[in-house]
């Protein structure tokens, strides 16, 4: 059963909920959607007032901006922060997918929640406290196939999947092709239209063989595919809802 139901008022809950824990971080100094500037004070004035400003449909993502104080002796580069992901909430526990662009200094998520946000960070440099903001644990990774490859991969699926919803790629090598194959024709996310179907057809068939070669490389690894199914039914009953 799905435990993920996204509508207009759940998204708006679970960013203000965001917001919350982004200021706990003594770090950050705002945050901001469409030019409007929340900040530890006045959250409960305009929370609802910029999610309102970035709300698009619910297959939409929110872009946040956060502007964060660094130290003034760059001890801790904008990359080093931008990397340290379980500083604002992303980890493997929480999120499905995310995304870097360093040169940009945006890291894109979406969390295990539905919600997705491209994250844009600002950076202010003062004698803030080094302390604050530890390295981050390194994990031991398969140099075939890094860990960010997969973060990324379901980031990507779910980027597809909204994009299919508002309507329409996605597609892999020849080394995986067989097992992709395996898969097609199995979706049950079909509709009326058959541009969609062929589309979700292979969402769905990326995302199945994708947990089952992953393991290849990371034999501990934890299939992702239904929390991604998760997300792809609310998608699916919003669209129901909103037809």
């Amino acid at each position: 059963m799905s435990t993920v139901s996204i509508t207009k008022k759940y998204m708006e809950e679970m960013f203000s909920q965001y917001l919350r824990k982004l200021f706990v971080l003594p770090e950050v100094i705002s945050c901001g959607v469409k030019g409007i500037t929340i900040t530890r004070e006045n959250i409960d004035k305009y929370s609802k007032q910029a999610f309102e400003a970035g709300y698009h449909d619910i297959y939409s993502d929110v872009d946040l901006h956060i502007e964060v104080c660094l130290p003034q002796d760059c001890s801790i580069t904008p990359e080093d922060y931008l990397y340290r992901t379980e500083r604002f909430g992303i980890t493997e526990d929480t999120a499905l997918g995310w995304m870097f662009v360093p040169t940009d200094n945006v890291c894109r998520v979406v969390f295990k929640n539905g919600m997705r946000y491209d994250l844009i960070f600002d950076f202010e440099y003062s004698e803030a406290d080094k302390d604050i903001i530890q390295n981050s644990s390194e994990k031991v990774e398969n140099e075939n196939w890094p860990v960010e490859n997969i973060n990324r991969f379901w980031f990507i699926q779910v980027q597809a999947l909204g994009k299919l919803y508002r309507t329409s790629h996605h597609r892999y090598g020849y080394s995986e092709e067989l097992e992709y194959s395996k898969y097609l024709g199995k979706n049950q996310f079909t509709g009326d239209d058959p541009t969609f179907d062929q589309i979700a057809d292979k969402i769905y068939a990326a995302a199945i063989a994708y947990d089952s070669l992953v393991k290849n490389f990371y034999p501990g690894y934890q299939n992702r595919s239904d929390l991604f199914f998760d997300i792809w039914k609310s998608y699916n009953i919003g669209s129901e809802d909103e037809s």
